[in-house]
């Protein structure tokens, strides 16, 4: 009978599968149930899923297939279902590694201080960590020494991977019970259809208090379903639930209403109101400082509204949870923090920052080097470099760019060959997941729809590489981990950290003498929104260009460049000494004012740059001297009365 006491909620263990490795040995295909497993051996499908790496040869350890004889009937099944059901995933499995942990593995079993030998062993009668000691001892014991730290590493990584797809499929509990919940391998969990941190799990073995970690799994599951809440926003609200659970466990012992009394809890928010404000941060380039005041926000909302849920629907939780404390929940629950107790975050003062022109030419004049090989001193990922070209051309957040769909044009007609380079050819398509309901595409030049396509013939090629020409997958950018399938976008966090390497690489600074921040890739979006801004684009079409859905969201890139200022004001005051506008460029008026403070007259083939000799006497005194010096030059213009000497 198998043993599943690792898969436990509120302390009982879970019911496994009713089949055991006999109910997964049916899911497995044909092709590969077979006790020796490589890719000449598996259907075609699968193919490309089981990989040699390396440059051994077909008899060398590196070509040799995955022996799975060593194993007893159940671990075997257990064994080849788990890569089976990695590779339907998108994973791959290397056979050197799975060759290497299913040998040791089928040596832990065989050995006397291991599990008994027989069909009814199972990889979940043991956690990974116990399953390695086995596996230390026994060659210890067989080779009188141990196995390298790195050949270690490569066990543990592998039984992890077979354990976290083995426990799902033994869990019979709802997905919201269970202590890790990952939305990759249990389609039951609600998530949107583009989801930017969707393939991320949440883990809830961190709180030591049991009535919040059930709270919270019911509490997530609620939000979820309802739509309340995204995958991202439950990501991050669950995180920082934990510092509220520290917090606790540091104060000793509590049950869900905290305290009997309600001036007791207010006394404790207020407590933990001082706990956030003096937390520091833990790692990084801002290690030992405190927390920004966004952090602490976020630290004390997640705490307050968590409650105020639970108040809302105390009765249901705690028939649901089996925990009558929720049922002690009263007003105070309900309003944890009081008005003007939030941490706010107060605004520096200064503009966001935004990329010159001067700047913006070196940067893009260094994206090829993302793209070439290492060999030329490149980065070796076409990907980043197209995505780059995007992003300073659109402004789009990284997100929207790295989850676009594999083909996310609509042509708005067939491109002539003598159809201007800058003329809008088709709609850009974008996953809108940060504001609901606002537009989701924009309109797009031929320069755009050719670095689409350029991305769209790489993708091709890679998965002709891989052995499945044809497949279409479901983004334009894909991830280069585990995607076999191509249904994972690129990581945004893989983008950043290339800009970080490119910037200190090229040495590229800003106006400033700064070396540029190339890992805040907001301030592309910032500096695109400038620029429409400043070159006269009305506000209404920015909006529409950024996916806002009110004019006060665009307002917040609205940066008026000093330059444009200028412009602008001597749009506005072009005025002749008798009042009427001058009809002349702001930029040429500004240069014949500074060429009058230096000129004698115009002569019928130029000026003449001797100094003047006298100044006009017929400026009208009331005026500005900035508006007399616009009459003067408008006279001068016109052949007017000034009188100039012979």
């Amino acid at each position: 009978m198998l043993v599943t006491r690792h898969l436990t909620i509120a302390g009982e263990p879970a019911t496994a599968g009713p089949s055991g490795p006999d109910g997964l040995w049916v899911q497995v295909p044909g092709g590969l149930r077979s006790p020796r497993l490589s890719p000449d051996t598996v259907p075609e499908e699968y193919r490309s899923a089981f990989r040699h790496y390396g440059d051994g040869t077909r008899n060398s350890r590196g070509r040799t297939p995955v022996d799975l004889s060593v194993l007893p009937d159940g671990l075997r099944k257990e064994i080849t279902w788990c890569m089976f059901r990695i590779a339907d995933l998108g994973g791959v499995i290397g056979m050197s590694h799975a060759a290497t942990v299913v040998r040791m593995l089928g040596a832990a079993v065989a050995g006397d201080n291991g599990p008994a030998a027989s069909s009814q062993v199972s990889l979940v009668d043991a956690s990974v960590q116990e399953w390695c000691q086995r596996i230390r001892a026994v060659y210890c014991r067989d080779s009188g020494r141990f196995p390298s730290p790195a050949t270690m590493r490569c066990v543990e990584w592998e039984l992890q991977r077979y354990s976290r797809v083995l426990e799902a499929a033994y869990d019979t509990r709802d997905w919201w019970q269970r202590e890790v919940w990952r939305p990759a391998e249990d389609p039951r969990i609600p998530q949107r259809d583009h989801e930017p941190r969707g393939r991320e799990s949440i883990g809830f073995t961190r709180f030591t208090a049991p009535w919040l970690r059930t709270g919270l799994q019911w509490f997530g599951k609620s939000v979820l379903e309802t739509g309340q809440m995204t995958w991202s926003t439950l990501l991050q609200r669950v995180g920082a639930m934990t510092e509220f659970d520290a917090f606790l466990a540091g104060r000793g012992s509590f049950p869900p209403h905290l305290a009997d009394d309600p001036a007791a809890v207010r006394a404790l928010m207020r407590d933990y109101l001082a706990h956030v404000s003096t937390r520091r941060v833990g790692r990084g380039s801002r290690a030992g400082e405190l927390i920004s005041a966004s952090q602490r926000k976020i630290l004390v909302i997640c705490v307050e509204q968590f409650y105020a849920f639970m108040h809302d629907h105390a009765g249901e939780a705690a028939a649901v949870l089996g925990e009558p404390g929720w049922l002690r929940l009263g007003p105070q629950h309900a309003m944890l923090v009081r008005r003007g107790e939030r941490p706010r975050r107060r605004s520096s003062g200064e503009p966001h920052r935004i990329i010159d022109d001067a700047t913006m030419t070196k940067i893009m004049g260094q994206a090829g080097m993302l793209g070439a090989p290492a060999a030329d001193r490149g980065f070796g990922d076409e990907q980043a470099m197209r995505l780059l070209m995007l992003q300073a051309r659109l402004g789009r957040r990284i997100n929207e760019l790295c989850m676009l769909d594999h083909d996310p044009l609509t042509m708005l007609g067939r491109p002539s060959d003598d159809q201007d380079p800058g003329a809008l050819t088709a709609r850009l398509r974008y996953q809108q997941t940060k504001i609901d309901g606002a537009p989701d595409t924009i309109l797009v030049d031929a320069e755009i729809v050719a670095i689409i396509k350029a991305q769209q013939d790489w993708a091709a090629r890679r998965f002709a590489a891989g052995g499945r020409p044809g497949r279409t997958p479901r983004y334009l950018f894909l991830g280069s981990m585990m995607n076999r399938n191509g249904d994972r976008p690129y990581n945004a966090g893989q983008f950043r950290h290339l800009l970080t390497e490119l910037a200190a690489r090229s040495g590229i600074r800003d106006a400033d003498g700064r070396v540029i921040d190339l890992q805040r890739t907001h301030t592309f979006r910032h500096t695109a929104a400038t620029s429409l801004l400043n070159a006269g684009v009305p506000l209404h079409v920015v909006q529409r260009w950024l996916g806002h859905l009110t004019p006060a969201m665009t307002m917040t890139y609205a940066q008026t460049l000093a330059e444009t200022a200028e412009a602008e004001f001597l749009r506005y005051r072009k005025l002749t000494s008798d009042g009427r506008e001058a009809t002349l460029n702001p930029e040429d008026l500004y240069d014949m004012l500074q060429l009058d403070q230096r000129t004698d007259r115009i002569l019928p083939h130029g000026y003449c740059t001797l100094p003047p000799r006298q100044s006009c006497d017929r400026g009208n005194a009331p005026l500005t001297e900035l508006t007399s010096a616009f009459g003067h030059v408008t006279r001068l213009l016109r052949g007017g009365a000034a009188s100039l000497p012979a």
